[in-house]
C-alpha cells in the first residue's frame, strides 16, 4: 500500500493560508491545520514543545484537523504553581478541547505525552474515537523506574545541559547525529531553554505517574495503538506489550532500529504507521 504522502503544495498552502495560532482562554499555546471532520490532537514529550510533530502534521493536515499544543511549563505555555499531577495536565487538555469544542477526537501522546493520554482516556474515554500511545510508559517496575529517578536527581542536582545531553545518546545513535546535525542541534536547544523549576516539576510529575495512573487503560474501549522504537531503552517494547494486554482493542507496532523520538527518527515510516491506522486507505494511491 501506498500513501500520496508528497504534498509539499498542499503543505505550503495550509502553512500559509489556513494556520491558526491561538491561546486558549486559560493561556494554553495551541496550532491548528486543516479541516478534515476527524480531529487528531497531538501531545508533545517532557521538555519538548508542539515542533516536535513538524512532519507529522505535514502528514496528517490533508486529511484531518490537527490540533497540537504545548504543555504547561513547555514552550509557548507558561508554567502554573500549582500544577502537580498528570491530572492537572488532563485538565489542560479538556480545556483545549471545550475552547475549541471538540466533542471527539483521535489523542496522539508520546512518552509523557502517552501518560497525559492514559489519564485522559481514564477519565473521559466515551470522548475517544482512536487513541495512539507513542514511545511512552505504563505500569512501570522499580527496575524500570530506576533510570528516570536518577536522570531527575542530575536535573535537579546540576541542571538541564547533563541531563539534555544524556536524553540525546538515548534518543539518537551516531548515524542519525551525522546525518541529522541539525535536528538534533534542535532538540538540544530546546531542552537546555527549558525553565528548570518547570521541567523538574514535570520530569518528576512524570517519574511518578504510575501510582497515579494505574491501570488506566483497562478502561479504554477505543481502537488503540501501541507504538514504539525496538531500540528505545525507556518506552521498551515490554512496555508496549504491556499496555496491549489491558486494552480491549490493541494493535503493537514495534519500529525496527529506531529510539525514543521515533517521530524525528524516520518521520515517513511513522506517518505510513499512523495513516494506516487511522483509516486513509481509500486515499491512497
Amino acid at each position: 500500500m501506498r500513501f500520496a504522502l508528497n504534498l509539499p503544495v498542499i503543505q505550503a498552502v495550509l502553512y500559509t493560508l489556513d494556520r491558526t495560532t491561538n491561546y486558549t482562554a486559560a493561556g494554553t499555546f495551541f496550532e491548528e491545520v486543516g479541516e478534515g471532520d476527524q480531529v487528531i490532537v497531538l501531545c508533545h514529550g517532557v521538555g519538548l514543545d508542539h515542533t516536535m510533530w513538524d512532519r507529522q502534521v505535514t502528514a496528517l493536515a490533508p486529511y484531518f484537523r490537527v490540533v497540537r499544543y504545548d504543555m504547561f511549563g513547555h514552550g509557548r505555555t507558561a508554567a502554573r504553581p500549582n500544577v502537580t499531577a498528570i491530572g492537572d495536565f488532563v485538565v489542560q487538555l479538556k480545556e483545549l478541547l471545550d475552547f475549541l469544542e471538540i466533542s471527539k477526537l483521535t489523542l496522539v501522546g508520546l512518552s509523557m505525552g502517552g501518560v497525559i493520554a492514559q489519564g485522559f482516556a481514564a477519565d473521559a474515554h466515551e470522548r475517544l474515537e482512536k487513541l495512539i500511545l507513542m514511545n511512552t510508559v505504563y505500569r512501570r517496575t522499580d527496575a524500570e523506574l530506576k533510570g528516570v529517578r536518577s536522570r531527575l536527581k542530575i536535573t535537579v542536582d546540576k541542571g538541564l545541559e547533563p541531563v539534555a545531553d544524556l536524553a540525546l545518546d538515548r534518543w539518537f545513535d551516531d548515524a542519525f547525529r551525522r546525518a541529522n546535525p541539525d535536528v538534533v542541534t534542535r532538540i538540544r536547544n530546546r531542552l537546555i531553554s527549558n525553565d528548570l523549576v518547570a521541567y523538574s516539576t514535570a520530569y518528576e510529575i512524570f517519574v511518578e505517574a504510575d501510582r497515579e495512573i494505574g491501570a488506566a487503560l483497562k478502561q479504554v474501549r477505543c481502537p488503540t495503538l501501541v507504538m514504539t522504537g525496538e531500540l528505545d531503552t525507556g518506552s521498551t517494547p515490554e512496555l508496549a506489550y504491556r499496555m496491549a494486554a489491558d486494552l480491549c482493542d490493541a494493535q503493537v507496532v514495534i519500529l525496527p532500529g529506531l529510539r525514543h523520538l521515533a517521530p524525528l527518527e524516520d518521520p515517513p515510516q511513522v506517518n505510513r504507521v499512523l495513516l494506516e491506522f487511522l483509516g486513509t486507505d481509500l486515499l491512497s494511491s
